[in-house]
């Protein structure tokens, strides 16, 4: 529930609109790739691909937070939604075994879809509300993203089965427009008042400084002729603009590894994800081996995920003002660790409350961490930090579904969830031991 002071301001009552209606869409879509791969291969490995090609943008992320950073973040988001919604199309030529790859470059358009709409919703929330309702915000928001989990799996599902790929294609660009729409109706000064990099302008517009002696005045050896003021300037200005234009580029990266309490966030991230991936093929062979159902049961563990999702969210906020955003990090995490690990139980009683675990740790560290990069991060450099803080943890991420995806099909799944829940509760830990650093820097 979206706190009172949060919803009496109308720039943040407009986000909150368009993010839901958009987040509706992507719910109802969440699942199907995944399902028409498995329906159409039978391979829980290629099901568990669909995740991998979702999370492949992030290698653009620098790209990413550097267009967020130096464009009208509200066009910016208009533009994505409209584009997104024309890059779900596709999916309706998926008809057998022989298109079903077409599943796998619309998941990498939701992936960027996804990168640039969160991090260019990141910097407006900096921009538009003071530092003590960001974590109310993201709460909000990230609570709403993953409640939908309970019904729009469902939907989805429910819109595929009773009317066909088409129809719940149709549903998903409709909720797009209607969001580009809504962001659309942003107050343009909500965006103009977020300060601008000092150093982005001037040492590409203004002649090259002068830090040493003119050419001219040099000594010219013998059988040389001086250069002119022309060429004498134009390898330093090249030399400039690659400088500032690289500066630029990777200051949200040097910002995090600057940061102590953002790099250890990173790490605890980098750790989660070196093998948390995988359990997105894993699901599918609990689901399949160890409670002996169909792909379609997927949508009952995104409902109980979306259970837990807004108890995580709720809880959140109140987590970070007690304990500070860094224990709220490890204690999520160390959540999903052990939710995971009571995967291996073949009971469905057992793995729909494990989900409900994971949700809530999942939403509490996503709350944090947003809060975290927004609180510690200038307003001109949010979209590069956080694009930044995505590619680092989607390397990673990228790895283990590759791996997941492969070993799904040559050892036990319940000796991969063990491996996979422990190491998840080994970054938690690492987290959890940076929080005092995190509250008192």
């Amino acid at each position: 529930m979206v706190t009172p002071e949060v919803l009496r301001l109308p720039r943040f009552r407009l986000v909150y609109i368009g993010m839901a209606v958009s987040l509706l869409g992507d719910a109802s879509l969440l699942l199907v790739p995944g399902i028409l791969a498995k329906r159409l291969t039978g391979s829980d490995g290629a099901a568990g691909l669909t995740l991998f090609f979702f999370t492949l943008p992030l290698c653009l992320s620098p790209f990413f937070g550097y267009l967020i950073d130096r464009t009208d973040r509200r066009r910016l988001l208009v533009v994505t939604c409209l584009l997104s919604g024309v890059a779900l199309l596709p999916l309706v030529a998926v008809t057998g075994p022989g298109t079903f790859w077409l599943v796998y470059p619309v998941s990498s358009a939701m992936g960027c879809s996804y990168a640039v709409i969160f991090a260019a919703l990141g910097g407006l929330l900096k921009d538009m509300l003071p530092e003590r309702l960001l974590g109310q915000a993201n709460g909000a928001l990230h609570t709403t993203r993953q409640g939908l989990r309970l019904i729009g799996p469902l939907l989805g599902v429910a819109i595929h089965a009773g009317s066909g790929i088409g129809a719940l294609v149709l549903f998903d660009v409709v909720t797009f427009l209607v969001a580009a729409t809504i962001f659309a109706a942003l107050p343009a000064p909500a965006l103009a008042d977020r300060p601008a990099p000092v150093t982005s302008q001037a040492p590409v517009t203004s002649p090259a400084p002068v830090t040493s002696p003119a050419p001219a005045a040099r000594p010219v050896p013998a059988g040389r002729t001086a250069p002119t003021a022309r060429s004498a300037r134009r390898p330093a200005r090249r030399s400039g603009r690659r400088s500032v234009r690289g500066e630029e580029f990777w200051a949200g990266a040097r910002h995090l590894a600057a940061d102590p309490p953002l790099r250890r966030a990173a790490g605890a991230a980098c750790l989660m994800f070196t093998l948390a991936g995988a359990t997105e093929s894993l699901i599918f062979a609990v689901i399949e081996h160890g409670l002996g159902g169909s792909p379609e049961f997927t949508a009952l563990t995104s409902v109980a995920m979306g259970a837990g999702a807004i108890a995580g969210g709720l809880w959140g906020p109140a987590v970070m003002a007690r304990r500070g955003e860094m224990f709220a990090i490890g204690a999520g995490i160390v959540l999903y660790g052990v939710a995971v690990l009571c995967w291996v139980v073949p009971a469905a009683t057992v793995v729909l409350a494990a989900m409900t675990v994971a949700g809530a740790g999942l939403t509490m560290e996503g709350v944090a961490r947003a809060t975290l990069l927004q609180r510690r991060s200038p307003g001109h450099l949010v979209g590069r930090v956080s694009t930044a803080f995505e590619s680092v943890a989607g390397f990673t991420q990228l790895f283990s579904l590759v791996a997941g995806a492969a070993l799904v099909s040559l050892v036990d799944y319940r000796l991969l969830l063990v491996l996979v829940g422990l190491t998840v509760c080994g970054a938690g830990g690492h987290a959890l031991r940076g929080r005092a650093r995190a509250v008192t820097g």
